[in-house]
């Protein structure tokens, strides 16, 4: 991961889930996550290609100028491209493995495109609930306060994220896997 804020949230995620594939919803303490809580979203299955957001965090909101709650997940990327990160999406809701992607957004003003890092973790639900995931989509750089919004995202790569390794490690680990994910979502 390149950013603290991921390392931090993993972290947490992490020490919930203990030894289980993911923690329950249920676990979360939103204080533990204060700092991060504008970057966060949740999403959930309806049943449908994609995921649907159930909450998103306000600079989350604000980057793309627009309320997410209740909205597809893959409103936030490029029409063409979006069946992938939508699948992978999908897969976690039901596989309850943690990926992390590597996207590019360009505001309206077309300057230099922008780098995130999404980070998607698994929670786990009762039989009769819809499955759902914890994310962060995380910017590499500040953005200006009042910066243009964006439009879409686009994937530049994906990679699943090792359980068996403490967090601390996972810096030197995600550094050293830069081939994307071409897993069977």
């Amino acid at each position: 991961m390149k950013s603290m804020a991921g390392l931090d949230i993993y972290a947490y995620w992490d020490e919930l889930r203990g030894s289980r594939s993911a923690p329950r919803r249920e676990d979360i303490n939103p204080a533990k996550l204060k700092t991060h809580l504008g970057d966060l979203f949740i999403l959930t299955d309806k049943g449908e290609a994609t995921p649907f957001f159930r909450l998103a965090g306000t600079r989350l909101c604000d980057l793309f100028g627009r309320e997410l709650r209740d909205r597809p997940f893959s409103e936030l990327w490029q029409p063409v491209n979006a069946t992938f990160p939508c699948r992978v999406a999908r897969g976690i809701l039901h596989h309850q493995l943690p990926v992390i992607f590597d996207v590019e957004a360009e505001d309206e003003y077309g300057a230099a495109p922008l780098a995130f890092e999404m980070l998607l973790l698994p929670l786990r639900t009762d039989a009769d609930a819809a499955p759902r995931l914890l994310g962060a989509l995380l910017a590499e750089r500040p953005r200006h306060e009042f910066a243009a919004p964006i439009s879409c995202l686009s994937m530049k790569s994906s990679r699943l994220l090792r359980m068996d390794i403490a967090p601390s490690e996972h810096r030197a680990d995600m550094e050293t896997a830069s081939t994307p994910f071409a897993g069977s979502f």
